[in-house]
Protein backbone atom coordinates (compact mmCIF):
# COMPACT_ATOMS: atom_id res chain seq x y z
CA UNK A 1 0.00 0.00 0.00
CA UNK A 2 2.96 2.19 0.49
CA UNK A 3 4.14 1.92 -2.80
CA UNK A 4 0.81 3.18 -3.98
CA UNK A 5 0.50 5.62 -1.84
CA UNK A 6 3.92 7.27 -2.99
CA UNK A 7 2.04 7.03 -6.77
CA UNK A 8 -0.85 8.78 -5.67
CA UNK A 9 1.68 11.51 -4.35
CA UNK A 10 3.57 11.51 -7.28
CA UNK A 11 -0.05 11.80 -9.84
CA UNK A 12 -0.85 14.49 -7.31
CA UNK A 13 2.73 16.65 -8.43
CA UNK A 14 1.72 16.15 -12.22
CA UNK A 15 -1.29 17.41 -11.32
CA UNK A 16 0.11 20.55 -10.08
CA UNK A 17 2.40 20.96 -12.75
CA UNK A 18 -0.68 20.85 -15.12
CA UNK A 19 -1.42 23.92 -13.35
CA UNK A 20 -4.27 22.29 -10.83
CA UNK A 21 -4.36 23.08 -7.05
CA UNK A 22 -5.34 20.59 -4.13
CA UNK A 23 -8.46 21.18 -2.41
CA UNK A 24 -10.76 19.30 0.46
CA UNK A 25 -14.26 20.02 0.93
CA UNK A 26 -15.91 18.84 4.72
CA UNK A 27 -19.35 17.36 3.46
CA UNK A 28 -22.16 15.95 5.60
CA UNK A 29 -20.64 11.90 5.31
CA UNK A 30 -17.27 12.23 3.63
CA UNK A 31 -14.69 14.77 2.93
CA UNK A 32 -13.39 15.15 -0.30
CA UNK A 33 -10.28 15.81 -2.08
CA UNK A 34 -10.46 17.96 -5.60
CA UNK A 35 -8.27 19.06 -7.78
CA UNK A 36 -9.25 22.84 -9.91
CA UNK A 37 -7.59 23.99 -13.01
CA UNK A 38 -8.90 27.54 -13.01
CA UNK A 39 -9.41 29.19 -16.54
CA UNK A 40 -8.92 33.45 -17.31
CA UNK A 41 -11.94 33.45 -19.40
CA UNK A 42 -13.73 29.76 -18.62
CA UNK A 43 -16.31 28.60 -21.53
CA UNK A 44 -18.01 26.91 -18.01
CA UNK A 45 -16.88 23.58 -15.58
CA UNK A 46 -16.18 20.46 -16.18
CA UNK A 47 -16.68 17.98 -13.32
CA UNK A 48 -14.58 14.60 -13.93
CA UNK A 49 -15.70 11.83 -11.64
CA UNK A 50 -13.37 8.46 -11.28
CA UNK A 51 -14.12 4.99 -11.26
CA UNK A 52 -14.57 2.49 -8.88
CA UNK A 53 -11.13 1.49 -7.28
CA UNK A 54 -9.11 4.26 -8.65
CA UNK A 55 -9.27 8.59 -8.24
CA UNK A 56 -8.88 11.41 -9.54
CA UNK A 57 -5.00 10.30 -10.76
CA UNK A 58 -6.68 8.34 -13.27
CA UNK A 59 -7.32 11.48 -15.55
CA UNK A 60 -4.11 12.85 -15.56
CA UNK A 61 -2.56 11.11 -18.86
CA UNK A 62 -5.32 12.72 -20.36
CA UNK A 63 -5.35 16.07 -19.29
CA UNK A 64 -2.35 17.43 -21.27
CA UNK A 65 -4.28 16.86 -24.48
CA UNK A 66 -7.36 18.28 -23.34
CA UNK A 67 -7.66 21.59 -25.12
CA UNK A 68 -10.66 22.90 -24.01
CA UNK A 69 -11.36 26.41 -22.90
CA UNK A 70 -13.43 25.56 -19.45
CA UNK A 71 -12.46 25.59 -15.57
CA UNK A 72 -11.65 21.84 -14.72
CA UNK A 73 -12.56 19.98 -11.99
CA UNK A 74 -11.63 16.49 -11.04
CA UNK A 75 -12.46 14.90 -7.75
CA UNK A 76 -11.36 11.71 -5.66
CA UNK A 77 -14.72 10.11 -4.70
CA UNK A 78 -15.17 8.84 -0.50
CA UNK A 79 -12.78 6.59 0.31
CA UNK A 80 -10.86 6.74 -2.38
CA UNK A 81 -7.65 9.08 -3.81
CA UNK A 82 -7.39 11.53 -0.34
CA UNK A 83 -11.21 11.04 -0.11
CA UNK A 84 -12.55 9.61 3.41
CA UNK A 85 -15.76 8.31 3.51
CA UNK A 86 -16.03 8.77 7.35
CA UNK A 87 -19.41 6.69 8.33
CA UNK A 88 -18.67 4.12 10.93
CA UNK A 89 -18.35 1.06 8.37
CA UNK A 90 -16.39 2.54 6.52
CA UNK A 91 -17.41 2.96 2.93
CA UNK A 92 -20.31 5.28 1.08
CA UNK A 93 -22.95 3.54 -0.82
CA UNK A 94 -23.85 4.45 -3.96
CA UNK A 95 -26.68 6.66 -2.83
CA UNK A 96 -23.91 8.21 -0.20
CA UNK A 97 -21.65 8.97 -3.44
CA UNK A 98 -24.06 10.88 -5.46
CA UNK A 99 -25.25 12.72 -2.83
CA UNK A 100 -21.23 13.48 -2.13
CA UNK A 101 -20.87 14.50 -5.55
CA UNK A 102 -24.20 17.28 -5.26
CA UNK A 103 -22.56 18.63 -2.32
CA UNK A 104 -19.05 19.59 -4.00
CA UNK A 105 -21.28 20.96 -7.21
CA UNK A 106 -22.97 22.97 -5.32
CA UNK A 107 -20.04 24.26 -3.00
CA UNK A 108 -17.58 24.18 -5.74
CA UNK A 109 -19.68 25.06 -9.40
CA UNK A 110 -21.67 27.17 -10.66
CA UNK A 111 -24.33 25.46 -12.36
CA UNK A 112 -25.00 24.52 -15.32
CA UNK A 113 -22.11 22.16 -15.94
CA UNK A 114 -20.12 19.57 -17.86
CA UNK A 115 -20.12 16.30 -15.95
CA UNK A 116 -17.90 13.35 -17.25
CA UNK A 117 -17.58 9.74 -15.59
CA UNK A 118 -15.90 6.97 -16.31
CA UNK A 119 -17.53 3.44 -14.80
CA UNK A 120 -18.67 3.62 -11.68
CA UNK A 121 -18.40 7.87 -12.02
CA UNK A 122 -20.31 7.36 -15.06
CA UNK A 123 -22.99 5.60 -13.25
CA UNK A 124 -22.76 8.57 -10.36
CA UNK A 125 -23.20 11.65 -12.90
CA UNK A 126 -26.40 9.51 -14.84
CA UNK A 127 -28.00 9.32 -11.57
CA UNK A 128 -27.12 13.06 -10.67
CA UNK A 129 -28.22 14.34 -13.79
CA UNK A 130 -31.72 12.17 -13.30
CA UNK A 131 -32.15 13.94 -10.21
CA UNK A 132 -31.33 17.70 -11.30
CA UNK A 133 -31.38 17.65 -15.28
CA UNK A 134 -31.09 21.76 -14.88
CA UNK A 135 -27.52 21.52 -13.40
CA UNK A 136 -26.09 19.60 -16.12
CA UNK A 137 -25.62 21.06 -19.54
CA UNK A 138 -23.23 18.23 -21.14
CA UNK A 139 -23.92 14.79 -20.04
CA UNK A 140 -20.57 12.27 -20.95
CA UNK A 141 -20.30 8.74 -20.11
CA UNK A 142 -16.93 7.02 -20.76
CA UNK A 143 -17.77 2.98 -20.10
CA UNK A 144 -20.67 4.10 -17.68
CA UNK A 145 -21.62 1.28 -15.17
CA UNK A 146 -24.67 0.88 -14.05
CA UNK A 147 -26.77 0.63 -16.86
CA UNK A 148 -29.28 -2.34 -16.48
CA UNK A 149 -29.50 -5.25 -18.61
CA UNK A 150 -30.25 -8.77 -18.24
CA UNK A 151 -27.03 -10.61 -16.57
CA UNK A 152 -25.36 -7.39 -15.67
CA UNK A 153 -25.62 -8.37 -12.06
CA UNK A 154 -23.22 -11.09 -12.78
CA UNK A 155 -20.53 -8.07 -12.82
CA UNK A 156 -20.44 -8.27 -8.81
CA UNK A 157 -18.54 -11.44 -8.93
CA UNK A 158 -16.03 -9.61 -10.85
CA UNK A 159 -15.44 -6.76 -8.43
CA UNK A 160 -15.85 -9.27 -5.45
CA UNK A 161 -11.80 -9.31 -4.47
CA UNK A 162 -10.60 -12.31 -2.13
CA UNK A 163 -7.07 -13.00 -3.40
CA UNK A 164 -4.19 -11.74 -5.89
CA UNK A 165 -5.80 -13.76 -8.52
CA UNK A 166 -8.76 -12.16 -8.35
CA UNK A 167 -7.36 -8.96 -9.09
CA UNK A 168 -5.48 -10.01 -11.64
CA UNK A 169 -8.49 -11.17 -13.21
CA UNK A 170 -10.24 -7.56 -12.48
CA UNK A 171 -7.31 -5.98 -14.39
CA UNK A 172 -7.09 -8.53 -17.46
CA UNK A 173 -10.90 -7.50 -18.10
CA UNK A 174 -10.41 -3.64 -17.72
CA UNK A 175 -7.78 -3.37 -20.39
CA UNK A 176 -7.79 -4.47 -23.83
CA UNK A 177 -3.67 -4.72 -23.02
CA UNK A 178 -2.32 -4.80 -19.40
CA UNK A 179 0.79 -2.83 -19.08
CA UNK A 180 3.45 -5.05 -18.03
CA UNK A 181 5.08 -2.75 -15.96
CA UNK A 182 2.14 -2.72 -13.41
CA UNK A 183 2.10 -6.23 -12.91
CA UNK A 184 4.76 -6.11 -9.77
CA UNK A 185 1.76 -4.00 -8.49
CA UNK A 186 -1.10 -6.44 -8.33
CA UNK A 187 -0.67 -7.64 -5.08
CA UNK A 188 -0.41 -4.26 -3.53
CA UNK A 189 -3.87 -3.28 -5.73
CA UNK A 190 -5.24 -5.99 -3.97
CA UNK A 191 -4.40 -4.57 -0.53
CA UNK A 192 -5.19 -1.41 -1.47
CA UNK A 193 -8.64 -2.50 -2.55
CA UNK A 194 -9.38 -4.16 0.71
CA UNK A 195 -8.55 -1.13 3.20
CA UNK A 196 -10.80 1.16 0.73
CA UNK A 197 -13.67 -1.68 1.30
CA UNK A 198 -14.64 -1.93 -2.09
CA UNK A 199 -15.99 -5.81 -1.75
CA UNK A 200 -18.80 -4.03 0.84
CA UNK A 201 -19.44 -0.98 -1.67
CA UNK A 202 -20.04 -4.04 -4.11
CA UNK A 203 -21.94 -5.58 -2.21
CA UNK A 204 -23.94 -2.70 -0.97
CA UNK A 205 -25.69 -2.22 -4.49
CA UNK A 206 -29.24 -3.16 -4.58
CA UNK A 207 -31.63 -3.90 -7.94
CA UNK A 208 -32.77 -0.31 -7.68
CA UNK A 209 -29.76 1.26 -7.93
CA UNK A 210 -29.67 0.52 -11.63
CA UNK A 211 -30.34 2.61 -14.18
CA UNK A 212 -33.36 2.02 -16.83
CA UNK A 213 -36.75 4.14 -17.89
CA UNK A 214 -35.44 7.25 -15.57
CA UNK A 215 -32.74 8.04 -18.34
CA UNK A 216 -35.38 8.99 -20.57
CA UNK A 217 -35.43 12.21 -18.47
CA UNK A 218 -32.06 13.05 -19.64
CA UNK A 219 -33.13 15.83 -22.31
CA UNK A 220 -29.20 17.50 -22.23
CA UNK A 221 -26.78 17.05 -24.71
CA UNK A 222 -25.31 12.92 -23.74
CA UNK A 223 -21.81 11.87 -25.38
CA UNK A 224 -21.51 8.07 -24.72
CA UNK A 225 -17.51 7.37 -25.22
CA UNK A 226 -16.94 3.27 -24.91
CA UNK A 227 -13.75 1.26 -25.68
CA UNK A 228 -15.09 -1.12 -28.47
CA UNK A 229 -12.62 -4.05 -26.27
CA UNK A 230 -14.08 -3.15 -23.20
CA UNK A 231 -14.18 -6.72 -21.08
CA UNK A 232 -16.46 -5.01 -18.33
CA UNK A 233 -19.73 -3.60 -19.28
CA UNK A 234 -21.41 -4.87 -22.36
CA UNK A 235 -22.30 -2.79 -25.44
CA UNK A 236 -25.66 -4.39 -24.26
CA UNK A 237 -25.07 -0.75 -22.21
CA UNK A 238 -24.34 1.22 -25.29
CA UNK A 239 -28.19 -0.25 -26.96
CA UNK A 240 -29.96 0.74 -23.35
CA UNK A 241 -28.66 3.74 -23.33
CA UNK A 242 -29.42 4.82 -27.11
CA UNK A 243 -32.81 3.27 -26.58
CA UNK A 244 -33.96 5.81 -23.71
CA UNK A 245 -31.76 8.74 -24.83
CA UNK A 246 -32.14 8.63 -28.76
CA UNK A 247 -30.55 12.35 -28.50
CA UNK A 248 -27.39 10.88 -27.68
CA UNK A 249 -24.32 10.36 -29.56
CA UNK A 250 -22.02 7.60 -29.35
CA UNK A 251 -18.12 7.34 -30.25
CA UNK A 252 -16.67 4.03 -30.29
CA UNK A 253 -13.03 3.63 -29.57
CA UNK A 254 -11.05 0.57 -30.89
CA UNK A 255 -8.57 -1.34 -29.10
CA UNK A 256 -9.41 -0.09 -26.28
CA UNK A 257 -10.87 -1.54 -22.91
CA UNK A 258 -12.67 0.43 -20.35
CA UNK A 259 -10.77 2.64 -19.17
CA UNK A 260 -9.83 5.01 -22.11
CA UNK A 261 -8.41 7.42 -20.11
CA UNK A 262 -5.42 5.70 -19.40
CA UNK A 263 -5.15 3.29 -22.27
CA UNK A 264 -5.83 5.53 -24.79
CA UNK A 265 -5.66 8.97 -23.67
CA UNK A 266 -5.10 10.69 -26.69
CA UNK A 267 -7.68 9.36 -28.66
CA UNK A 268 -10.52 9.89 -25.86
CA UNK A 269 -9.10 13.97 -24.94
CA UNK A 270 -9.65 14.19 -28.48
CA UNK A 271 -13.33 13.19 -28.74
CA UNK A 272 -13.87 15.71 -25.36
CA UNK A 273 -12.44 18.92 -27.54
CA UNK A 274 -14.83 18.06 -30.44
CA UNK A 275 -18.00 17.59 -28.56
CA UNK A 276 -17.50 20.09 -26.18
CA UNK A 277 -16.56 23.12 -28.27
CA UNK A 278 -19.18 23.03 -30.40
Amino acid sequence: MMLLRLLHRSVRRQFRSLGFESKMLRGTGSTIHYLVREHSHPKGTIVLVHGLGTSSSTWVRMLPHLKVSHRIVALDLPGFGFSTADSVRGFCTLSEHVEALSELIAAVTETPIILAGQSLGGWLCCRYAVQSPERVEHLVLVDAAGVYYPGVENLRDLFTLTSVSDTQRLLNALWYHYPWYFKPFVGSIYRELGGRRMNELVASIEANDFLGEELSRLAMPVSIIWGKQDGVTSPKSVDVLQKFIPHSTVHLIDRCGHVPQLECPETLAGILNKVLEV
